[in-house]
């Protein structure tokens, strides 16, 4: 023991003794289990043919002989299945705001603070596979698209009639795909609010405001139908032959199911063929429509249904303006029959 306690390093003298007796217990303990293994392999078979002695040898490995100071073998766990598939694991949302913000910030050019939330939430992520491109077909000639939108075999532009591969899941399917979410996970509402998170620009311009990154919109144009000018942005007469802007112009992109009878602001067809409609002047009730007066179709006579008004010539033609669309009847049939389904039958205390 003393030996032992001198060649080890210097502790203090409080720990001195103790230190040295844990050594030379395990150093006992090392050489019984030695002398253990090398008896367990002198003996044969035979000399073990007590049936329940607690000395009995098995051949499966060596045994020491059981004393109060030797440690005990810890178990060995079994090997648990690991799950196939994809899993869900917990990430920090505060990490994922940072990572987005410095994408966005490498792609636009831009600083972007990362959002401080009051406390740090952890959301489940599943990592899955890259799938599958889509790919689009031309329906003229059953070419595969490239890059382009327009088909380089019959020059085709693609259009809503050329087939999609995979094709688009519907609204049902996909909430349908996030109520059946891995594992019984809560569904990640974050891009779900109402708050929306800007992206501002600084103005290269000294003193100006800064820039906002905003959703891109498709600009409205118009053409003169006579010399096939586009109008300047509002501009209501042509710059070219000074054609004053009808409802025979055509609009990109056309809306006529709201404007059958033409866009607010434009002035009414020259054309004699197509029908016009007036406008009652007391309650200013739109008539329905009647032939042309230069058309040479006698037009009948009509009475206002509001104000029982008779159309006179001082009743001026209706503008342009937006028509809402009829309900549709079956529509109406279905939202009946769940009303009278739903009809209960009062009694009186």
């Amino acid at each position: 023991m003393s030996t032992s306690a001198t060649q080890g390093p210097d502790v203090p003298p409080a720990k001195g003794k103790r230190l040295s007796t844990f050594v030379t217990r395990m150093k006992t303990v090392l050489k019984r289990s030695d002398g253990s293994k090398r008896l367990s392999f002198s003996k044969p078979a035979a000399t073990t043919s007590s049936a329940a002695g607690p000395s009995a040898v098995k051949n499966e490995g060596p045994t020491a002989a059981p004393t109060n100071e030797e440690p005990t073998q810890p178990e060995i766990p079994k090997e648990e299945k690991t799950p196939t598939g994809p899993q869900a694991k917990k990430v920090n949302r505060a990490q994922i705001d940072a990572d987005r913000a410095r994408k966005l910030g490498e792609r636009f050019k831009v600083t972007i603070d990362p959002v401080i939330w009051p406390t740090e939430k952890e959301v489940f992520r599943v990592e899955k596979p890259i799938r599958m491109r889509i790919h689009r077909q031309c329906h003229k000639c059953s070419t595969t698209f490239g890059g382009s939108k327009t088909c380089n075999a019959c020059q085709h532009a693609r259009c809503t009639k050329c087939p999609r591969y995979p094709p688009k899941k519907s609204d049902k399917e996909k909430k349908e795909k996030a109520a059946a979410a891995p594992g019984g996970l809560e569904v990640d509402n974050y891009y779900g609010l109402r708050e929306v998170m800007e992206i501002r620009k600084p103005n290269p311009r000294p003193g100006g405001q800064p820039l906002v990154r905003k959703k891109p919109m498709q600009r409205i144009r118009r053409t003169c139908h006579e010399c096939s000018t586009l109008f300047a942005g509002n501009a209501k007469i042509c710059s070219n032959c000074n054609h004053a802007r009808c409802v025979d112009c055509p609009r990109d992109p056309a809306k006529k199911k709201k404007y059958p009878d033409g866009y607010p602001g434009d002035v009414p067809s020259s054309n004699t063929s197509l029908p016009v409609k007036y406008s009652c002047h007391k309650c200013m009730k739109v008539f329905p429509p009647v032939p042309h007066p230069d058309s040479g179709v006698e037009q009948p006579k009509q009475d206002c249904v509001r104000c029982k008004h008779e159309r006179c010539l001082e009743c001026p033609r209706a503008p342009p303006m937006k028509i809402e669309p009829e309900p549709d009847p079956e529509l109406l049939k279905r939202v009946e029959a769940k009303l009278a389904a739903l009809n209960i039958s009062t009694t009186t205390a």
